[in-house]
């Protein structure tokens, strides 16, 4: 075992379940108490509950659950990017991450300490599972718990680390595989961490969804998976296994021109692999961290970079879904609307898409394309745009003309879904904002620092100050 065992610590004293919010009521169990935990793991149902708690734990505040505009998967890596200008009339909410000013006290501690919460739901669950004796449920259950650990680790690797296609040196982060709540952490190597990452996602796509078991919506099935390995192999830049994972995810379709506003309505499931299900009782409003309705207008924390915005077609649907034109207290701005809500409920209340077969064909196109398969590039890049413009008509790219419409497609399809930031980062690119302001036309507030250099400490995230003072052999990136 790669793990160092005997020294695992993460505030998981903090992190037993039964002390989580209301909306992780699916889940009520005392980890420290061995009679407590197999009398909650004793039968189908037990860990059919034992899941859904997993999934809940990825809502939590800090992962995709942020209510509060806190250090969401979903929102800060595009306030960290060049997709977004602040607005001079918004809060100025997470401006700190924004201007790259974030440092141990300003960390994204909540979202660490919500990922490894979900780790240890799955260690609970993968530590009992023996007791199930119908073969093809429990190879499905845990097929999905070690689906969710993959996951959350590489979601935390991803913020706290470097990527392995810029270096295959430095620290990645603790891989935990025990529940136990005195552990204390060492961080993995680099290489380590992303070893153990691929080897749950494989090993759970072996397992997932046997024989005729259908996990639903909200849930991790074998597309997902095969499609969260593409992105990780992306990330990683290793593209012979992005494609070979990319045509594992099968049956799936994009999504038409005429669905994408429902897509995000949550008025269709069409090309959605694996979503966090957020209903109006869980009190989560994942759009607020990018707009507010007033009786003034829209207020907008950050609204989309003129330069970005100016990229959208007028025939291209995105453009009408993503972002509406306004005025608040008399001045017109370019507001993003994408997680506006659905067509009933609360406002900003939708599911949060995870993963989309849109993404699956931009990083099979991007691996093709690097790989000199142009023909297969370009066949996937217009599969999904022709689903996005009307009229379409394909540019035939070939080379870096190709390389080129690829990545403005991924900028374009993924915005304001927590890809653009750790996109240049793999890429090992700077990020260089525009000179454009936060009104309609580009005038107004432009951002005062434009440039993150590539390779900047700053493109790894601070390990918060709570966790170093808890754990005394826990390391901080450096920089900080």
């Amino acid at each position: 075992m790669i793990m160092k065992n005997n020294i695992l610590y993460i505030f998981f004293g903090l992190l037993l379940l039964g002390s989580f919010s209301s909306c992780d009521k699916e889940l009520e169990l005392f980890p420290q108490d061995a009679i407590a935990v197999d009398l909650a793991y004793q039968n189908e149902g037990n860990f059919t509950d034992a899941i859904r708690g997993v999934y809940s734990a990825f809502r939590r505040d800090g992962y995709y659950g942020a209510s509060s505009g806190a250090a969401s998967i979903y929102f800060i890596p595009d306030v960290m990017s060049d997709n977004v200008v602040i607005n001079s009339n918004g809060r100025r909410s997470r401006e700190d991450y924004y201007d790259w000013r974030y440092s141990e006290d300003s960390s994204s501690e909540t979202f660490w300490l919500s990922a490894y919460a979900a780790i240890q739901r799955c260690n609970l669950i993968l530590e009992n599972i023996d007791v199930l004796t119908n073969v093809e449920f429990k190879n499905n259950i845990k097929g999905e718990a070690l689906a969710a650990r993959g996951i959350a680790h590489f979601d935390l690797v991803k913020f706290y680390a470097s990527s392995p296609a810029q270096t295959t040196d430095g620290m990645g982060v603790p891989f935990v595989t025990s529940s136990a709540s005195d552990l204390r952490p060492m961080r993995n190597s680099l290489n380590e961490t992303y070893d153990l990452i691929i080897a749950d996602l494989t090993t759970a796509h072996g397992l997932i969804n046997g024989g005729e078991t259908t996990n639903g919506v909200g849930r991790l099935d074998k597309n997902a998976v095969a499609a969260m390995l593409s992105r990780v192999y992306l990330y990683m830049g290793n593209d012979e296994k992005v494609i070979e994972y990319a045509n594992l995810v099968t049956g799936v379709g994009e999504v038409a021109r005429a669905n994408v506003s429902s897509l995000w309505k949550d008025g269709t499931e069409e090309s959605v692999l694996w979503k966090v299900r957020i209903d109006d009782a869980d009190n989560i409003n994942i759009g607020v961290a990018w707009l507010q309705e007033s009786p003034d207008g829209i207020r907008s924390e950050y609204n989309v970079d003129y330069e970005l915005y100016q990229m959208y077609n007028d025939n291209d649907i995105r453009k009408e879904v993503y972002f509406e034109t306004s005025d608040f207290f008399g001045v017109t701005y370019n507001h993003i609307v994408k997680y506006r809500g659905r067509e009933t409920g609360d406002a900003n209340v939708v599911d949060a898409k995870v993963m989309r077969y849109s993404e699956v064909l931009l990083n099979k196109a991007e691996a093709y394309a690097n790989t000199g398969k142009d023909s297969e590039a370009l066949a996937a890049l217009d599969a999904l745009r022709s689903n996005r413009y009307e009229p379409f008509t394909s540019g035939n790219e070939t080379g870096q003309d190709l390389k080129n419409a690829i990545q403005k497609e991924r900028r374009l399809e993924l915005a304001f879904e927590g890809d653009r930031f750790f996109t240049l980062k793999r890429r090992g690119m700077a990020v260089n904002r525009s000179n454009f302001g936060d009104v309609s036309d580009g005038s107004g507030n432009a951002a005062e620092f434009s440039t993150l250099p590539a390779g900047d400490d700053k493109f790894n995230m601070a390990i918060g100050n709570g966790e170093i003072q808890a754990n005394p052999n826990m390391q901080q990136n450096p920089g900080y």
